[in-house]
């Protein structure tokens, strides 16, 4: 089992760098320098925090959103007020345990498979259920036609995270025709 999850681990960083780079690559053709010094920043610090969690199984759900944080700031050097993230978690759960990096991907995975334009902005809502003792990453479905180069990593790398950790605990996928919504357990 330390194996499985240390080799699906592993598959992240790779996942985050290229989505990462390819931002980046963006950036540089259609903004100016400072704005690409920017982000390189950003990436900087958001690339920390994947080196210092990667031999963690969990983390605090407080480190988690400071990661988030940097790399919504990241994301929104790209995409500025088409792109707003809405994070309502209360205090009292935020020394709760999540697997690392799994918002990251969560958010990810929603910019990468949505439309995200002055006309149709993307929200992505993370919030707790607290009935159930998940976090919840929701945003406002606008599916792409055609999305670029999938690996398929983001979401099937954390259900599976997930299983390996938890016997009892398991993701909840809900998608209808306005919304996607992943729940991830709170350990």
């Amino acid at each position: 089992v330390q194996s499985q999850l240390d080799g699906l681990r592993n598959q992240v960083n790779p996942h985050f760098l290229f989505n990462s780079l390819n931002t980046l690559n963006h950036i540089v053709e259609y903004e100016n320098k400072t704005v690409a010094k920017n982000f390189i920043n950003q990436l900087s610090k958001v690339y920390r925090y994947i080196l210092d969690s990667r031999e963690e199984s969990t983390i605090t759900l407080e480190e988690e959103l400071d990661f988030v944080n940097a790399y919504v700031a990241i994301q929104k050097e790209r995409f500025l007020n088409n792109l707003k993230v809405n994070i309502d978690v209360p205090q009292q759960y935020i020394y709760k345990k999540i697997i690392p990096l799994s918002l990251q991907l969560l958010i990810e995975n929603s910019i990468k498979h949505n439309i995200i334009s002055t006309k149709k902005p993307l929200t992505i809502t993370i919030d707790i259920d607290e009935q159930n003792h998940l976090i919840r990453v929701t945003n406002n479905l606008q599916k792409k036609s055609k999305v670029l180069h999938s690996t398929k990593v983001g979401l099937e790398n954390i259900i599976e995270r997930y299983r390996l950790l938890s016997n009892d605990k398991s993701v909840k996928i809900e998608a209808t025709e306005t919304y996607f919504s992943v729940s991830i357990p709170l350990l």
